[in-house]
Formats: C-alpha cells, structure tokens, sequence
C-alpha cells in the first residue's frame, strides 16, 4: 500500500502518518476545494429543558438567514425529521415573495397528486424525504435543478446521494432524536461535512455559503469542527477488550509479550503521550504509562480467560482461543454479551435463550444499527 487519503478536516495527520510509519503526510485545505465554502455558525439562545421545542423554534430564524446569505440563489434546508421538511417548507410558502413565473410554478404543482407538495411548489418551495414515492422526489429534484424553485428543505439522506446545485445549505438544529433509548444526540461530523459539502458544486456556482444553526453553548464547538480544528483522539481503552480477543482469534497475538507490543503500536499509544490529560494521565512519567497499558492489557486477557473464551497455557504466558473467540471476533459480540452466551447450559431450552438474548441491551441495538 502506498497512499492513504484521510478526510481534509483531520488536522493530526501527522499522527496517523507516524501510527502507519508513513514516510511522508501531506495536507490539502480548503483552498484546494474547486468552489470556495464560506460557513457561519448561528448561536440562537439556549436549549433548556426542552430540545424539542428549541428546535421547532429555529424554523423563524430561516426566512431571516435565508435573505441575507442566499442572494438570490438556490438554498437547501436539511431539517432532521420528514415533518420537519415539510412544515418548514410550507411555512417559507408565506415568505417566498413575488414569484417570477407562477404559471410555471402553477403547471408544475399539477404534475403531483401530493397536496402538501402541491401547496408548496405554487409556494416557490418544495420539500425532500424518503418518505415521498419516487416520482414526487425527482419531480423536486428537477424542479431545483433547473431553478423553478429556490428554496428545498431536505433531510439529510438527499446529501449522501442527489447531488443537486445550491448556493446556501442551512442545516436547521444539530441534535437529532435517535429513539427513546438514546434521546437526543449530537449530529455526527461525517453527516454534517456531507451537507455543507452541498453548497457551491463546481461548474454551477463560483462560491457557496453554509449556515449551521445551533444553541449558543455549542456554537464555539461546531466553529472548531467546521474549521477542521477537532483533533482525531483513540476510543480503544472503550473496546480493548473486544479489540484483543480480535488479535487473539486472528493469530496475531498469540503470548502476553506479543499482547503487549501491539498495544505499543496502537494509534492510542501514540496519543496518550501527545494529550494524556484526555486519557486521564496529565501528571504521569512514561514509565508509569507503560505500566498503567500493561496492567490494562493483562486484565483483559485475564477477564478473557476467566470467561472461557480464551485459553491461557505455560504458566500463563501463552494464548490459545477457543470456539467462542472466534465467535466472539466474526459476530462483533460485545464482551458482555459473550460471557452471557459462554455461561448457558448445552441443554438450555428456548425458554432460556431468550431470556438470555432478551438480556442482552448491547447485542440488540447493534443489530438493530
């Protein structure tokens, strides 16, 4: 292997370049993007005790943003929920102004037997969800494409996908509800770089503007983000356990010396020396580092061992995986969940299997995810 592309927006490349033992990192900025991407982070109040009712509220800042930076040109909202779209849609129906060809706008509405749609394109706007039948989506998609319509309030599976113009992408809220088991929960940073990613495509606009809207205590965090500023730190110690029986099952490591260099050679080795107040160890000499990963390490060996999933020989030193490891490692079965599976009796009956499974929170959202 001799090149590795990592997002623009990592800023410590040269950390991965030395993980990889890459002789050379080279990093291109926006300044190398085709269409320049000018972006504002909006702080409007605060959220509360209600996320709810904060996020419904943004939708009367939108009119306000969308005059001042869309000039004139295409806009894209990407809203969280598909009633979301089309609420705000509706809604900038009655703030759309004169429209230039209502009789286009008129002819086009007739094309969809959708009312709300319907309502929308007279409107000058149109909404975009998965929700709607196929041949309503490429109605707006074409509609926005060649300029009937100005403003699209989206959801954000039309940025993994459609790639339509616009000049401003506005993303309305950056907590999407996730379930009543998770609540409401930060939008992740690959979806939110694919949505202003949306703003200024290359041969339709010379410049694009994209406009997060956020609650005053977050915007300083979404202005470090966008600006590729969060450096990239490990979550192993999370997982270290799941991430050893991996190495284990594989052969890789096979001695508690084998277990011990690799951790070594570990991203989060060469993290925890560069920002140890993250981890927890601001104050530690190296030795005492090596000894605190060593003793981490050991004890999940140990913790392997004693849920009979691994096998330790010679006196402790060697490890052999059994059945479960494999398991374990091929199913991406969390530790927990695999000792609950390894302690049901060979003649366990349906009755007690799903008791077992019915037990096991972790194992089921991630088959669900």
């Amino acid at each position: 292997m001799r090149i590795i592309a990592v997002s623009a927006t990592l800023p410590n490349i040269n950390d991965i370049a030395s993980f990889l033992d890459a002789q050379e990192a080279f990093s291109f900025d926006s300044s190398y993007r085709p269409v320049p991407l000018t972006t504002h982070v909006v702080g409007l109040g605060y959220i509360g005790k209600n996320q709810f009712l904060f996020d419904k509220g943004l939708s009367r800042h939108v009119p306000h943003l969308v005059n001042q930076f869309s000039n004139g040109k295409p806009t894209i909202i990407f809203c969280h929920t598909k009633k979301q779209t089309e609420v705000l849609a509706a809604d900038l129906t009655k703030t759309s102004g004169n429209l230039l060809d209502a009789a286009s706008l008129n002819k086009l509405s007739a094309q969809t037997n959708l009312a709300a749609l319907q309502r929308c394109l007279k409107g000058g706007t149109a909404f975009h969800h998965a929700g709607m039948e196929y041949e309503n989506r490429r109605l707006v998609e074409r509609a926005f494409s060649d300029g009937l319509i100005k403003c699209l309030c989206a959801t954000s599976t039309l940025a993994m996908g459609v790639n339509l113009p616009a000049h401003l992408v506005i993303i309305k809220g950056t907590c999407v509800w996730r379930g009543a088991g998770n609540g409401y929960q930060q939008i992740d940073t690959g979806t939110l770089l694919q949505m202003m990613g949306r703003a200024g495509r290359p041969g339709f606009d010379t410049a694009g503007t994209a406009v997060i809207m956020t609650d005053a205590k977050s915007k300083k965090r979404y202005e470090t983000m966008t600006n590729g500023l969060e450096v990239v730190e490990s979550r192993l110690l999370e997982k270290l356990v799941e991430t050893l029986n991996t190495e284990i099952s594989q052969k890789v490591i096979v001695n508690v010396n084998q277990a011990i260099d690799w951790i070594k050679g570990t991203f989060f080795y060469r993290r925890v020396r560069k920002n140890a107040k993250y981890y927890g160890m601001q104050g530690k000499s190296d030795q005492e580092m090596d000894s605190f990963l060593m003793t981490k390490c050991m004890d999940s060996i140990q913790d392997l061992h004693e849920a009979e999933i691994v096998v330790l020989q010679n006196g402790g030193l060697q490890i052999v995986p059994k059945k479960a490891s494999h398991v374990m490692s091929q199913h991406m079965v969390p530790f927990k969940e695999m000792c609950s599976i390894v302690a049901l009796p060979y003649d366990s009956g349906p009755l007690q299997l799903l008791q077992t499974l019915a037990d096991m929170d972790g194992l089921i959202k991630m088959c669900c995810i």
